[in-house]
């Protein structure tokens, strides 16, 4: 009995506890009539931050290092979709700008790595100009390409003048050239060195001009075509006082002229 009636006395006073609570919350709500509670629906809607990824881009040219085809473009260089160069060729030569030597190449001509038309034959007339397309090398030409004049390169022995092997050789291209552009009639002109008599310098220069006559008959070519002149020791485009020099004084030269 002692102790029921310890439990109920504990269970009265707890009553006793809640109900004070109650009274004071209730006094509290009335000091601030102003206040409500805000529901949850109503509170301000959270702050999201941007993630921010920085993008490598080493050569500043637009496009991502990831993406990128060509990543050691220079700056302020126009380039692509892939970060490559856009080679710009506004005369469709197949050379770009930049490379274009000849940056206004008419449509349709041949050009070298330079971007300039080419002279096919190296006789300094490019292509498109060159009526005479086909010269052979060592031939001055005129303003059209065409050969006027050249030292052959046949070699004559010193007082020597006959028709060996190495003189047949050395006319072949110039044979086949005369073969290919009949329209041309040449003078043969015979040189010697100074050693000597002079008289029997000017007949050893006719002899070889003449021998070089025979040479090119047998190759084919008309007869009528070539005239032999021997000049003996004028003109000579070397030194006389070495050996080197007289031997390039025994020369042959040509002349071509148009029939």
């Amino acid at each position: 009995m002692k102790v029921f009636a310890v439990l109920l006395t504990l269970g009265c006073s707890l009553l006793n506890v809640f109900a004070s609570e109650d009274v004071n919350i209730s006094a509290k709500e009335s000091e601030y009539p102003l206040i409500k509670p805000i529901a949850v629906e109503e509170a301000p809607p959270e702050v999201t931050l941007p993630i921010v990824v920085k993008v490598l881009d080493s050569d500043n040219d637009g496009i991502a290092d990831a993406q990128d085809r060509c990543p050691n473009t220079q700056i302020n260089q126009e380039v692509d979709k892939y970060g490559c160069l856009i080679k710009h060729d506004n005369d469709h030569d197949g050379v770009a700008d930049e490379k274009d030597e000849c940056p206004n190449t008419q449509k349709g001509l041949v050009v070298d790595y330079r971007g300039c038309e080419v002279d096919s034959d190296d006789d300094g007339v490019v292509d498109s100009q060159d009526k005479c397309p086909n010269t052979l090398e060592g031939f001055t030409v005129d303003g059209y390409g065409c050969p006027q004049t050249a030292t052959l390169s046949v070699h004559f022995g010193s007082n020597k003048y006959d028709i060996t092997t190495d003189v047949i050789n050395d006319l072949q291209s110039f044979a086949l050239f005369l073969r290919q552009n009949k329209g041309y009639k040449v003078v043969i002109y015979g040189y010697t060195d100074s050693m000597g008599d002079a008289q029997h310098n000017q007949i050893l220069s006719q002899n070889r001009a003449n021998s070089v006559r025979e040479v090119l008959i047998r190759y084919g070519i008309d007869p009528e075509r070539l005239v032999a002149v021997g000049r003996g020791e004028a003109r000579p485009v070397a030194s006389n006082a070495t050996k080197e020099g007289r031997a390039k004084n025994r020369r042959i030269e040509v002349e071509l002229v148009q029939g």
